[in-house]
This record gives structure tokens, sequence and C-alpha cells, in this order.
């Protein structure tokens, strides 16, 4: 869809980068919005409401572990990410959103987590659960989380970051601990721009710590991929496997 509206804009002669960057994020949600109305519209109620299940782990230790698991798993995965490259006017559009600002800040740190999470964990994939297994459910809700970031650069990141959130909102029912987990995500990007202005917005990971040196990202690498495996392991032995 964001390819789409390149293409339109392109073809008009408009400027995509000069849209609001909050209008050129939405835009592409649209289509998902139909879609999730119908795909959640009946259930008994059309807000997420089921009380948060975190098994015999407490919140207060489960919501760092997510933290750390969420980024953990966007450095490892980084490589299947980051084959494409980022187009000129998605990457117009990031500088924009990324550029500092409070605006930028409340739409991509608050506003995006609480707008996606909400459509695509609490409506879509809630509606999915009452009429197919888990495992579909989280794909299908993955595979809309990857469409609506809106360019072929973010999909592959946005798949898998979406496998990760669809698995916690199944195992916990919280949509709230989705929401946060989101928030760590974009969080930790928005961040990384204001400590680093002068890398471009297509930077990975890679770039970034081999302004200090080679070796470092893979020692990072290595950390994050043994932390990553070892928090799974034990979320999958302490959260709730209740059924919605």
């Amino acid at each position: 869809m964001g390819t789409l509206i390149s293409v339109v804009c392109t073809a008009t002669g408009y400027d995509m980068a000069s849209l609001n960057p909050l209008v050129s994020y939405l835009l592409p949600i649209l289509p998902a919005f139909i879609y999730i109305y119908f795909a959640g519209k009946d259930c008994s109620t059309p807000i997420p409401v089921e009380k948060a299940e975190f098994g015999s782990i407490s919140p207060v230790v489960a919501y760092p572990l997510f933290a750390v698991a969420i980024l953990a798993l966007g450095f490892v995965t980084e490589p299947l990410s980051s084959w494409l490259p980022m187009p000129d006017s998605i990457k117009q559009i990031f500088e924009k959103i990324l550029s500092g600002s409070w605006w930028a800040f409340a739409t991509t740190v608050i506003a995006a987590p609480v707008v996606e999470e909400f459509l695509l964990r609490g409506i879509m994939m809630r509606g999915l659960l009452k009429h197919t297994t888990p495992v579909k459910a989280i794909l299908w809700s993955s595979f809309f989380f990857a469409v609506i970031h809106m360019n072929p650069w973010q999909a592959t990141g946005a798949f898998i970051a979406g496998g990760f959130l669809g698995w916690i909102y199944w195992r916990t029912h919280s949509l709230a601990a989705c929401i946060f987990i989101h928030a760590a995500n974009n969080g930790t990007a928005y961040m990384l721009q204001l400590l680093y202005p002068t890398l471009p917005p297509n930077s990975t990971y890679k770039d970034l710590l081999n302004l200090y040196s080679y070796n470092l990202y893979w020692i990072v690498f290595v950390i994050f991929a043994v932390s990553l495996a070892a928090i799974l392991l034990f979320l999958d032995r302490k959260l709730s496997k209740e059924a919605f």
C-alpha cells in the first residue's frame, strides 16, 4: 500500500514527503480498518477487555523481559530485514517522523503503538482467535502488521516483530503489554535518531556499532541472540496457556 501511494504521488507530481507525517502514516492503515472491522465484529464485545494473564511470572518481571526481547529480536533479525534498499520517498518520510520534535515523538512512540496494537492485536487477532488456530491468528495479524508499514524495506522486520507481539497477546491476553513492547521498540529507534542525528534513517545497528569497532557488532549480536533464546524459553515456561 505504501508503494501504491508512492506511485500515485510520483504520477501526480506530488511530493510524498510534504505530507503531514501522521497523515502519510495513517493512510495505508485505512484498508486494514475495513478488514479488521469485519474480522472482529462478531465478537461478544468490540473492545478487548479480557483480563491479563501472566501465569506464574509477575508483570513487574515480565515487562522488562518483553522490552529486552523485542530489542534483541530486532537486532538479531536485522540482516533479514535490511536486505532491501529503502525507497527515497520513504526515507524522506522517516526523516520527518524521526525529526526529534514532540509531534514526532507523539506519533511514533505513543500514537502508533496504541492505534496499531488496538487494531491488529486487540480487534483483528482477538477476533481470529475465536475462529481459527493461534498460529493462523498470529500469522494473519503479523502479515497485516507488515502491510501497514507501507514499504518492503520494513515488511520483513515488521512481520517478525508482529509474530512476537501476537505470541505475547495470545499468551497474556494483555493489550497493554503489546502496546508497551511496541512503544519500547519505536522509542529505541527514536532515541537513537536523537543520539546520532547524522546517521541516515535507513542505518542499521551494524552501521551504528561499526562507528566504534567492527568486532563490537558481533559481540553484541551473540549477547542478544543468547539473551533472546533464554528469555523466550523462560516466558514459554512461565506464561499462561489458557485459551481466549
